[in-house]
């Protein structure tokens, strides 16, 4: 848990918060706290606005901030996009007056909580407003965690409800959600919900009842082919087809994670550690880390005669040439072969 959530269990609440980054969780969670510990039952439909500075002027966010709370004692208003603190530039144009959020940042009213929810990794630090909101507000950084921070975040969770969860079991949640905290932690809720009456979450939890995304079926198909079991392998990819998905979609992430795997390898040769090759290809570190085991199993040779054989195989399906599914199932033949050729 974030120590800014529990100054706000506390009601130690302060008139500006600021929410940084593009961690879902973290950015609906503190939101939500906000809304339970500033404002009571009925007093949400009166005393809270929720605006998109994207559609509506700095000045009347100020406004809505400074207007008296109704049957109540605080207002609480949410400040979205805020933009124009950013590098970023604005769909629409609306001008905002500055100078007015610069004088409520000094003397803000003791009635109202103003939050400003900034999906960005970083503010531009340069411009003068910027520097006056970090110094004013209580920062809130909702960043993607690494995996030992996602580690911490489930088993604060699980020690909240008083359940039991081992550490295969949550690596194996963590390695099924792909590291993403938010799809982590609603596939824990369900765990949860579903170990209720035992108060235990066991691995075989996690493996029957975690929804596989897309993408993690893809890397759980190739993680078969380099066991050599292409019975797994296609069962996999036959019950993608089941499930309606289709061919060229599926070829499109199998090529995106061999188009991963070779550039791993080259910057690996090149001396960049997983964090850093992380930061460079803009992926997130867990999913970097798993896939550096699989380009282990392929020479760079392999991986660039796939990567050829998967654009063929792209090209052959926009045209219509040939029968789509085939096309793939054959791919998965052609990779083993190439796979015990190395063997």
């Amino acid at each position: 848990m974030l120590p800014e959530w529990k100054r706000i269990r506390s009601k130690k609440i302060t008139p500006v918060y600021l929410i940084i980054g593009t961690e879902d969780y973290i950015i609906n969670e503190t939101k939500q706290l906000l809304i339970d510990n500033i404002l009571e039952g009925e007093e949400v439909e009166f005393n809270y606005a929720n605006l998109d500075l994207e559609e509506m002027p700095i000045e009347m966010v100020i406004q809505e901030a400074e207007s008296m709370p109704f049957f109540g004692d605080k207002r609480l208003v949410m400040a979205n996009n805020p933009l124009f603190l950013t590098t970023e530039k604005s769909k629409n144009k609306v001008d905002h007056d500055t100078a007015k959020l610069e004088a409520y940042l000094n003397e803000p009213v003791d009635y109202s909580v103003l939050c400003f929810v900034a999906r960005v990794e970083k503010l531009d630090e340069r411009k003068k407003l910027t520097k006056l909101l970090k110094k004013t507000a209580t920062v809130i950084e909702a960043k993607r965690p690494n995996e030992n921070e996602l580690k911490k975040w489930i088993e604060a969770k699980l020690s909240e409800n008083n359940m039991q969860m081992s550490q295969e079991a949550i690596t194996r949640l963590i390695e099924l959600t792909s590291g993403q905290l938010t799809t982590a932690m609603n596939e824990l809720q369900k765990l949860m919900l579903y170990c209720f009456d035992t108060k235990e979450i066991t691995i075989q939890d996690v493996e029957s009842l975690v929804v596989r995304s897309l993408e993690q079926n893809i890397f759980l198909l190739l993680d078969k082919m380099i066991a050599m079991d292409i019975s797994g392998a296609l069962r996999i990819y036959y019950d993608l087809l089941k499930q309606k998905e289709e061919p060229i979609k599926i070829l499109a992430l199998i090529s995106s994670q061999f188009r991963l795997l070779n550039q791993l390898k080259l910057l690996e040769q090149q001396g960049y550690s997983q964090q850093q090759a992380a930061t460079k290809l803009k992926v997130h570190p867990f999913r970097v880390k798993l896939a550096s085991k699989q380009a282990k199993n392929f020479t760079e040779l392999q991986l660039n005669q796939a990567l050829k054989r998967l654009a063929e195989i792209d090209l052959e399906m926009k045209t219509g040439f040939g029968d789509k599914e085939q096309k793939l199932e054959w791919f998965l033949f052609e990779l083993q072969d190439n796979r015990q050729k190395r063997v």
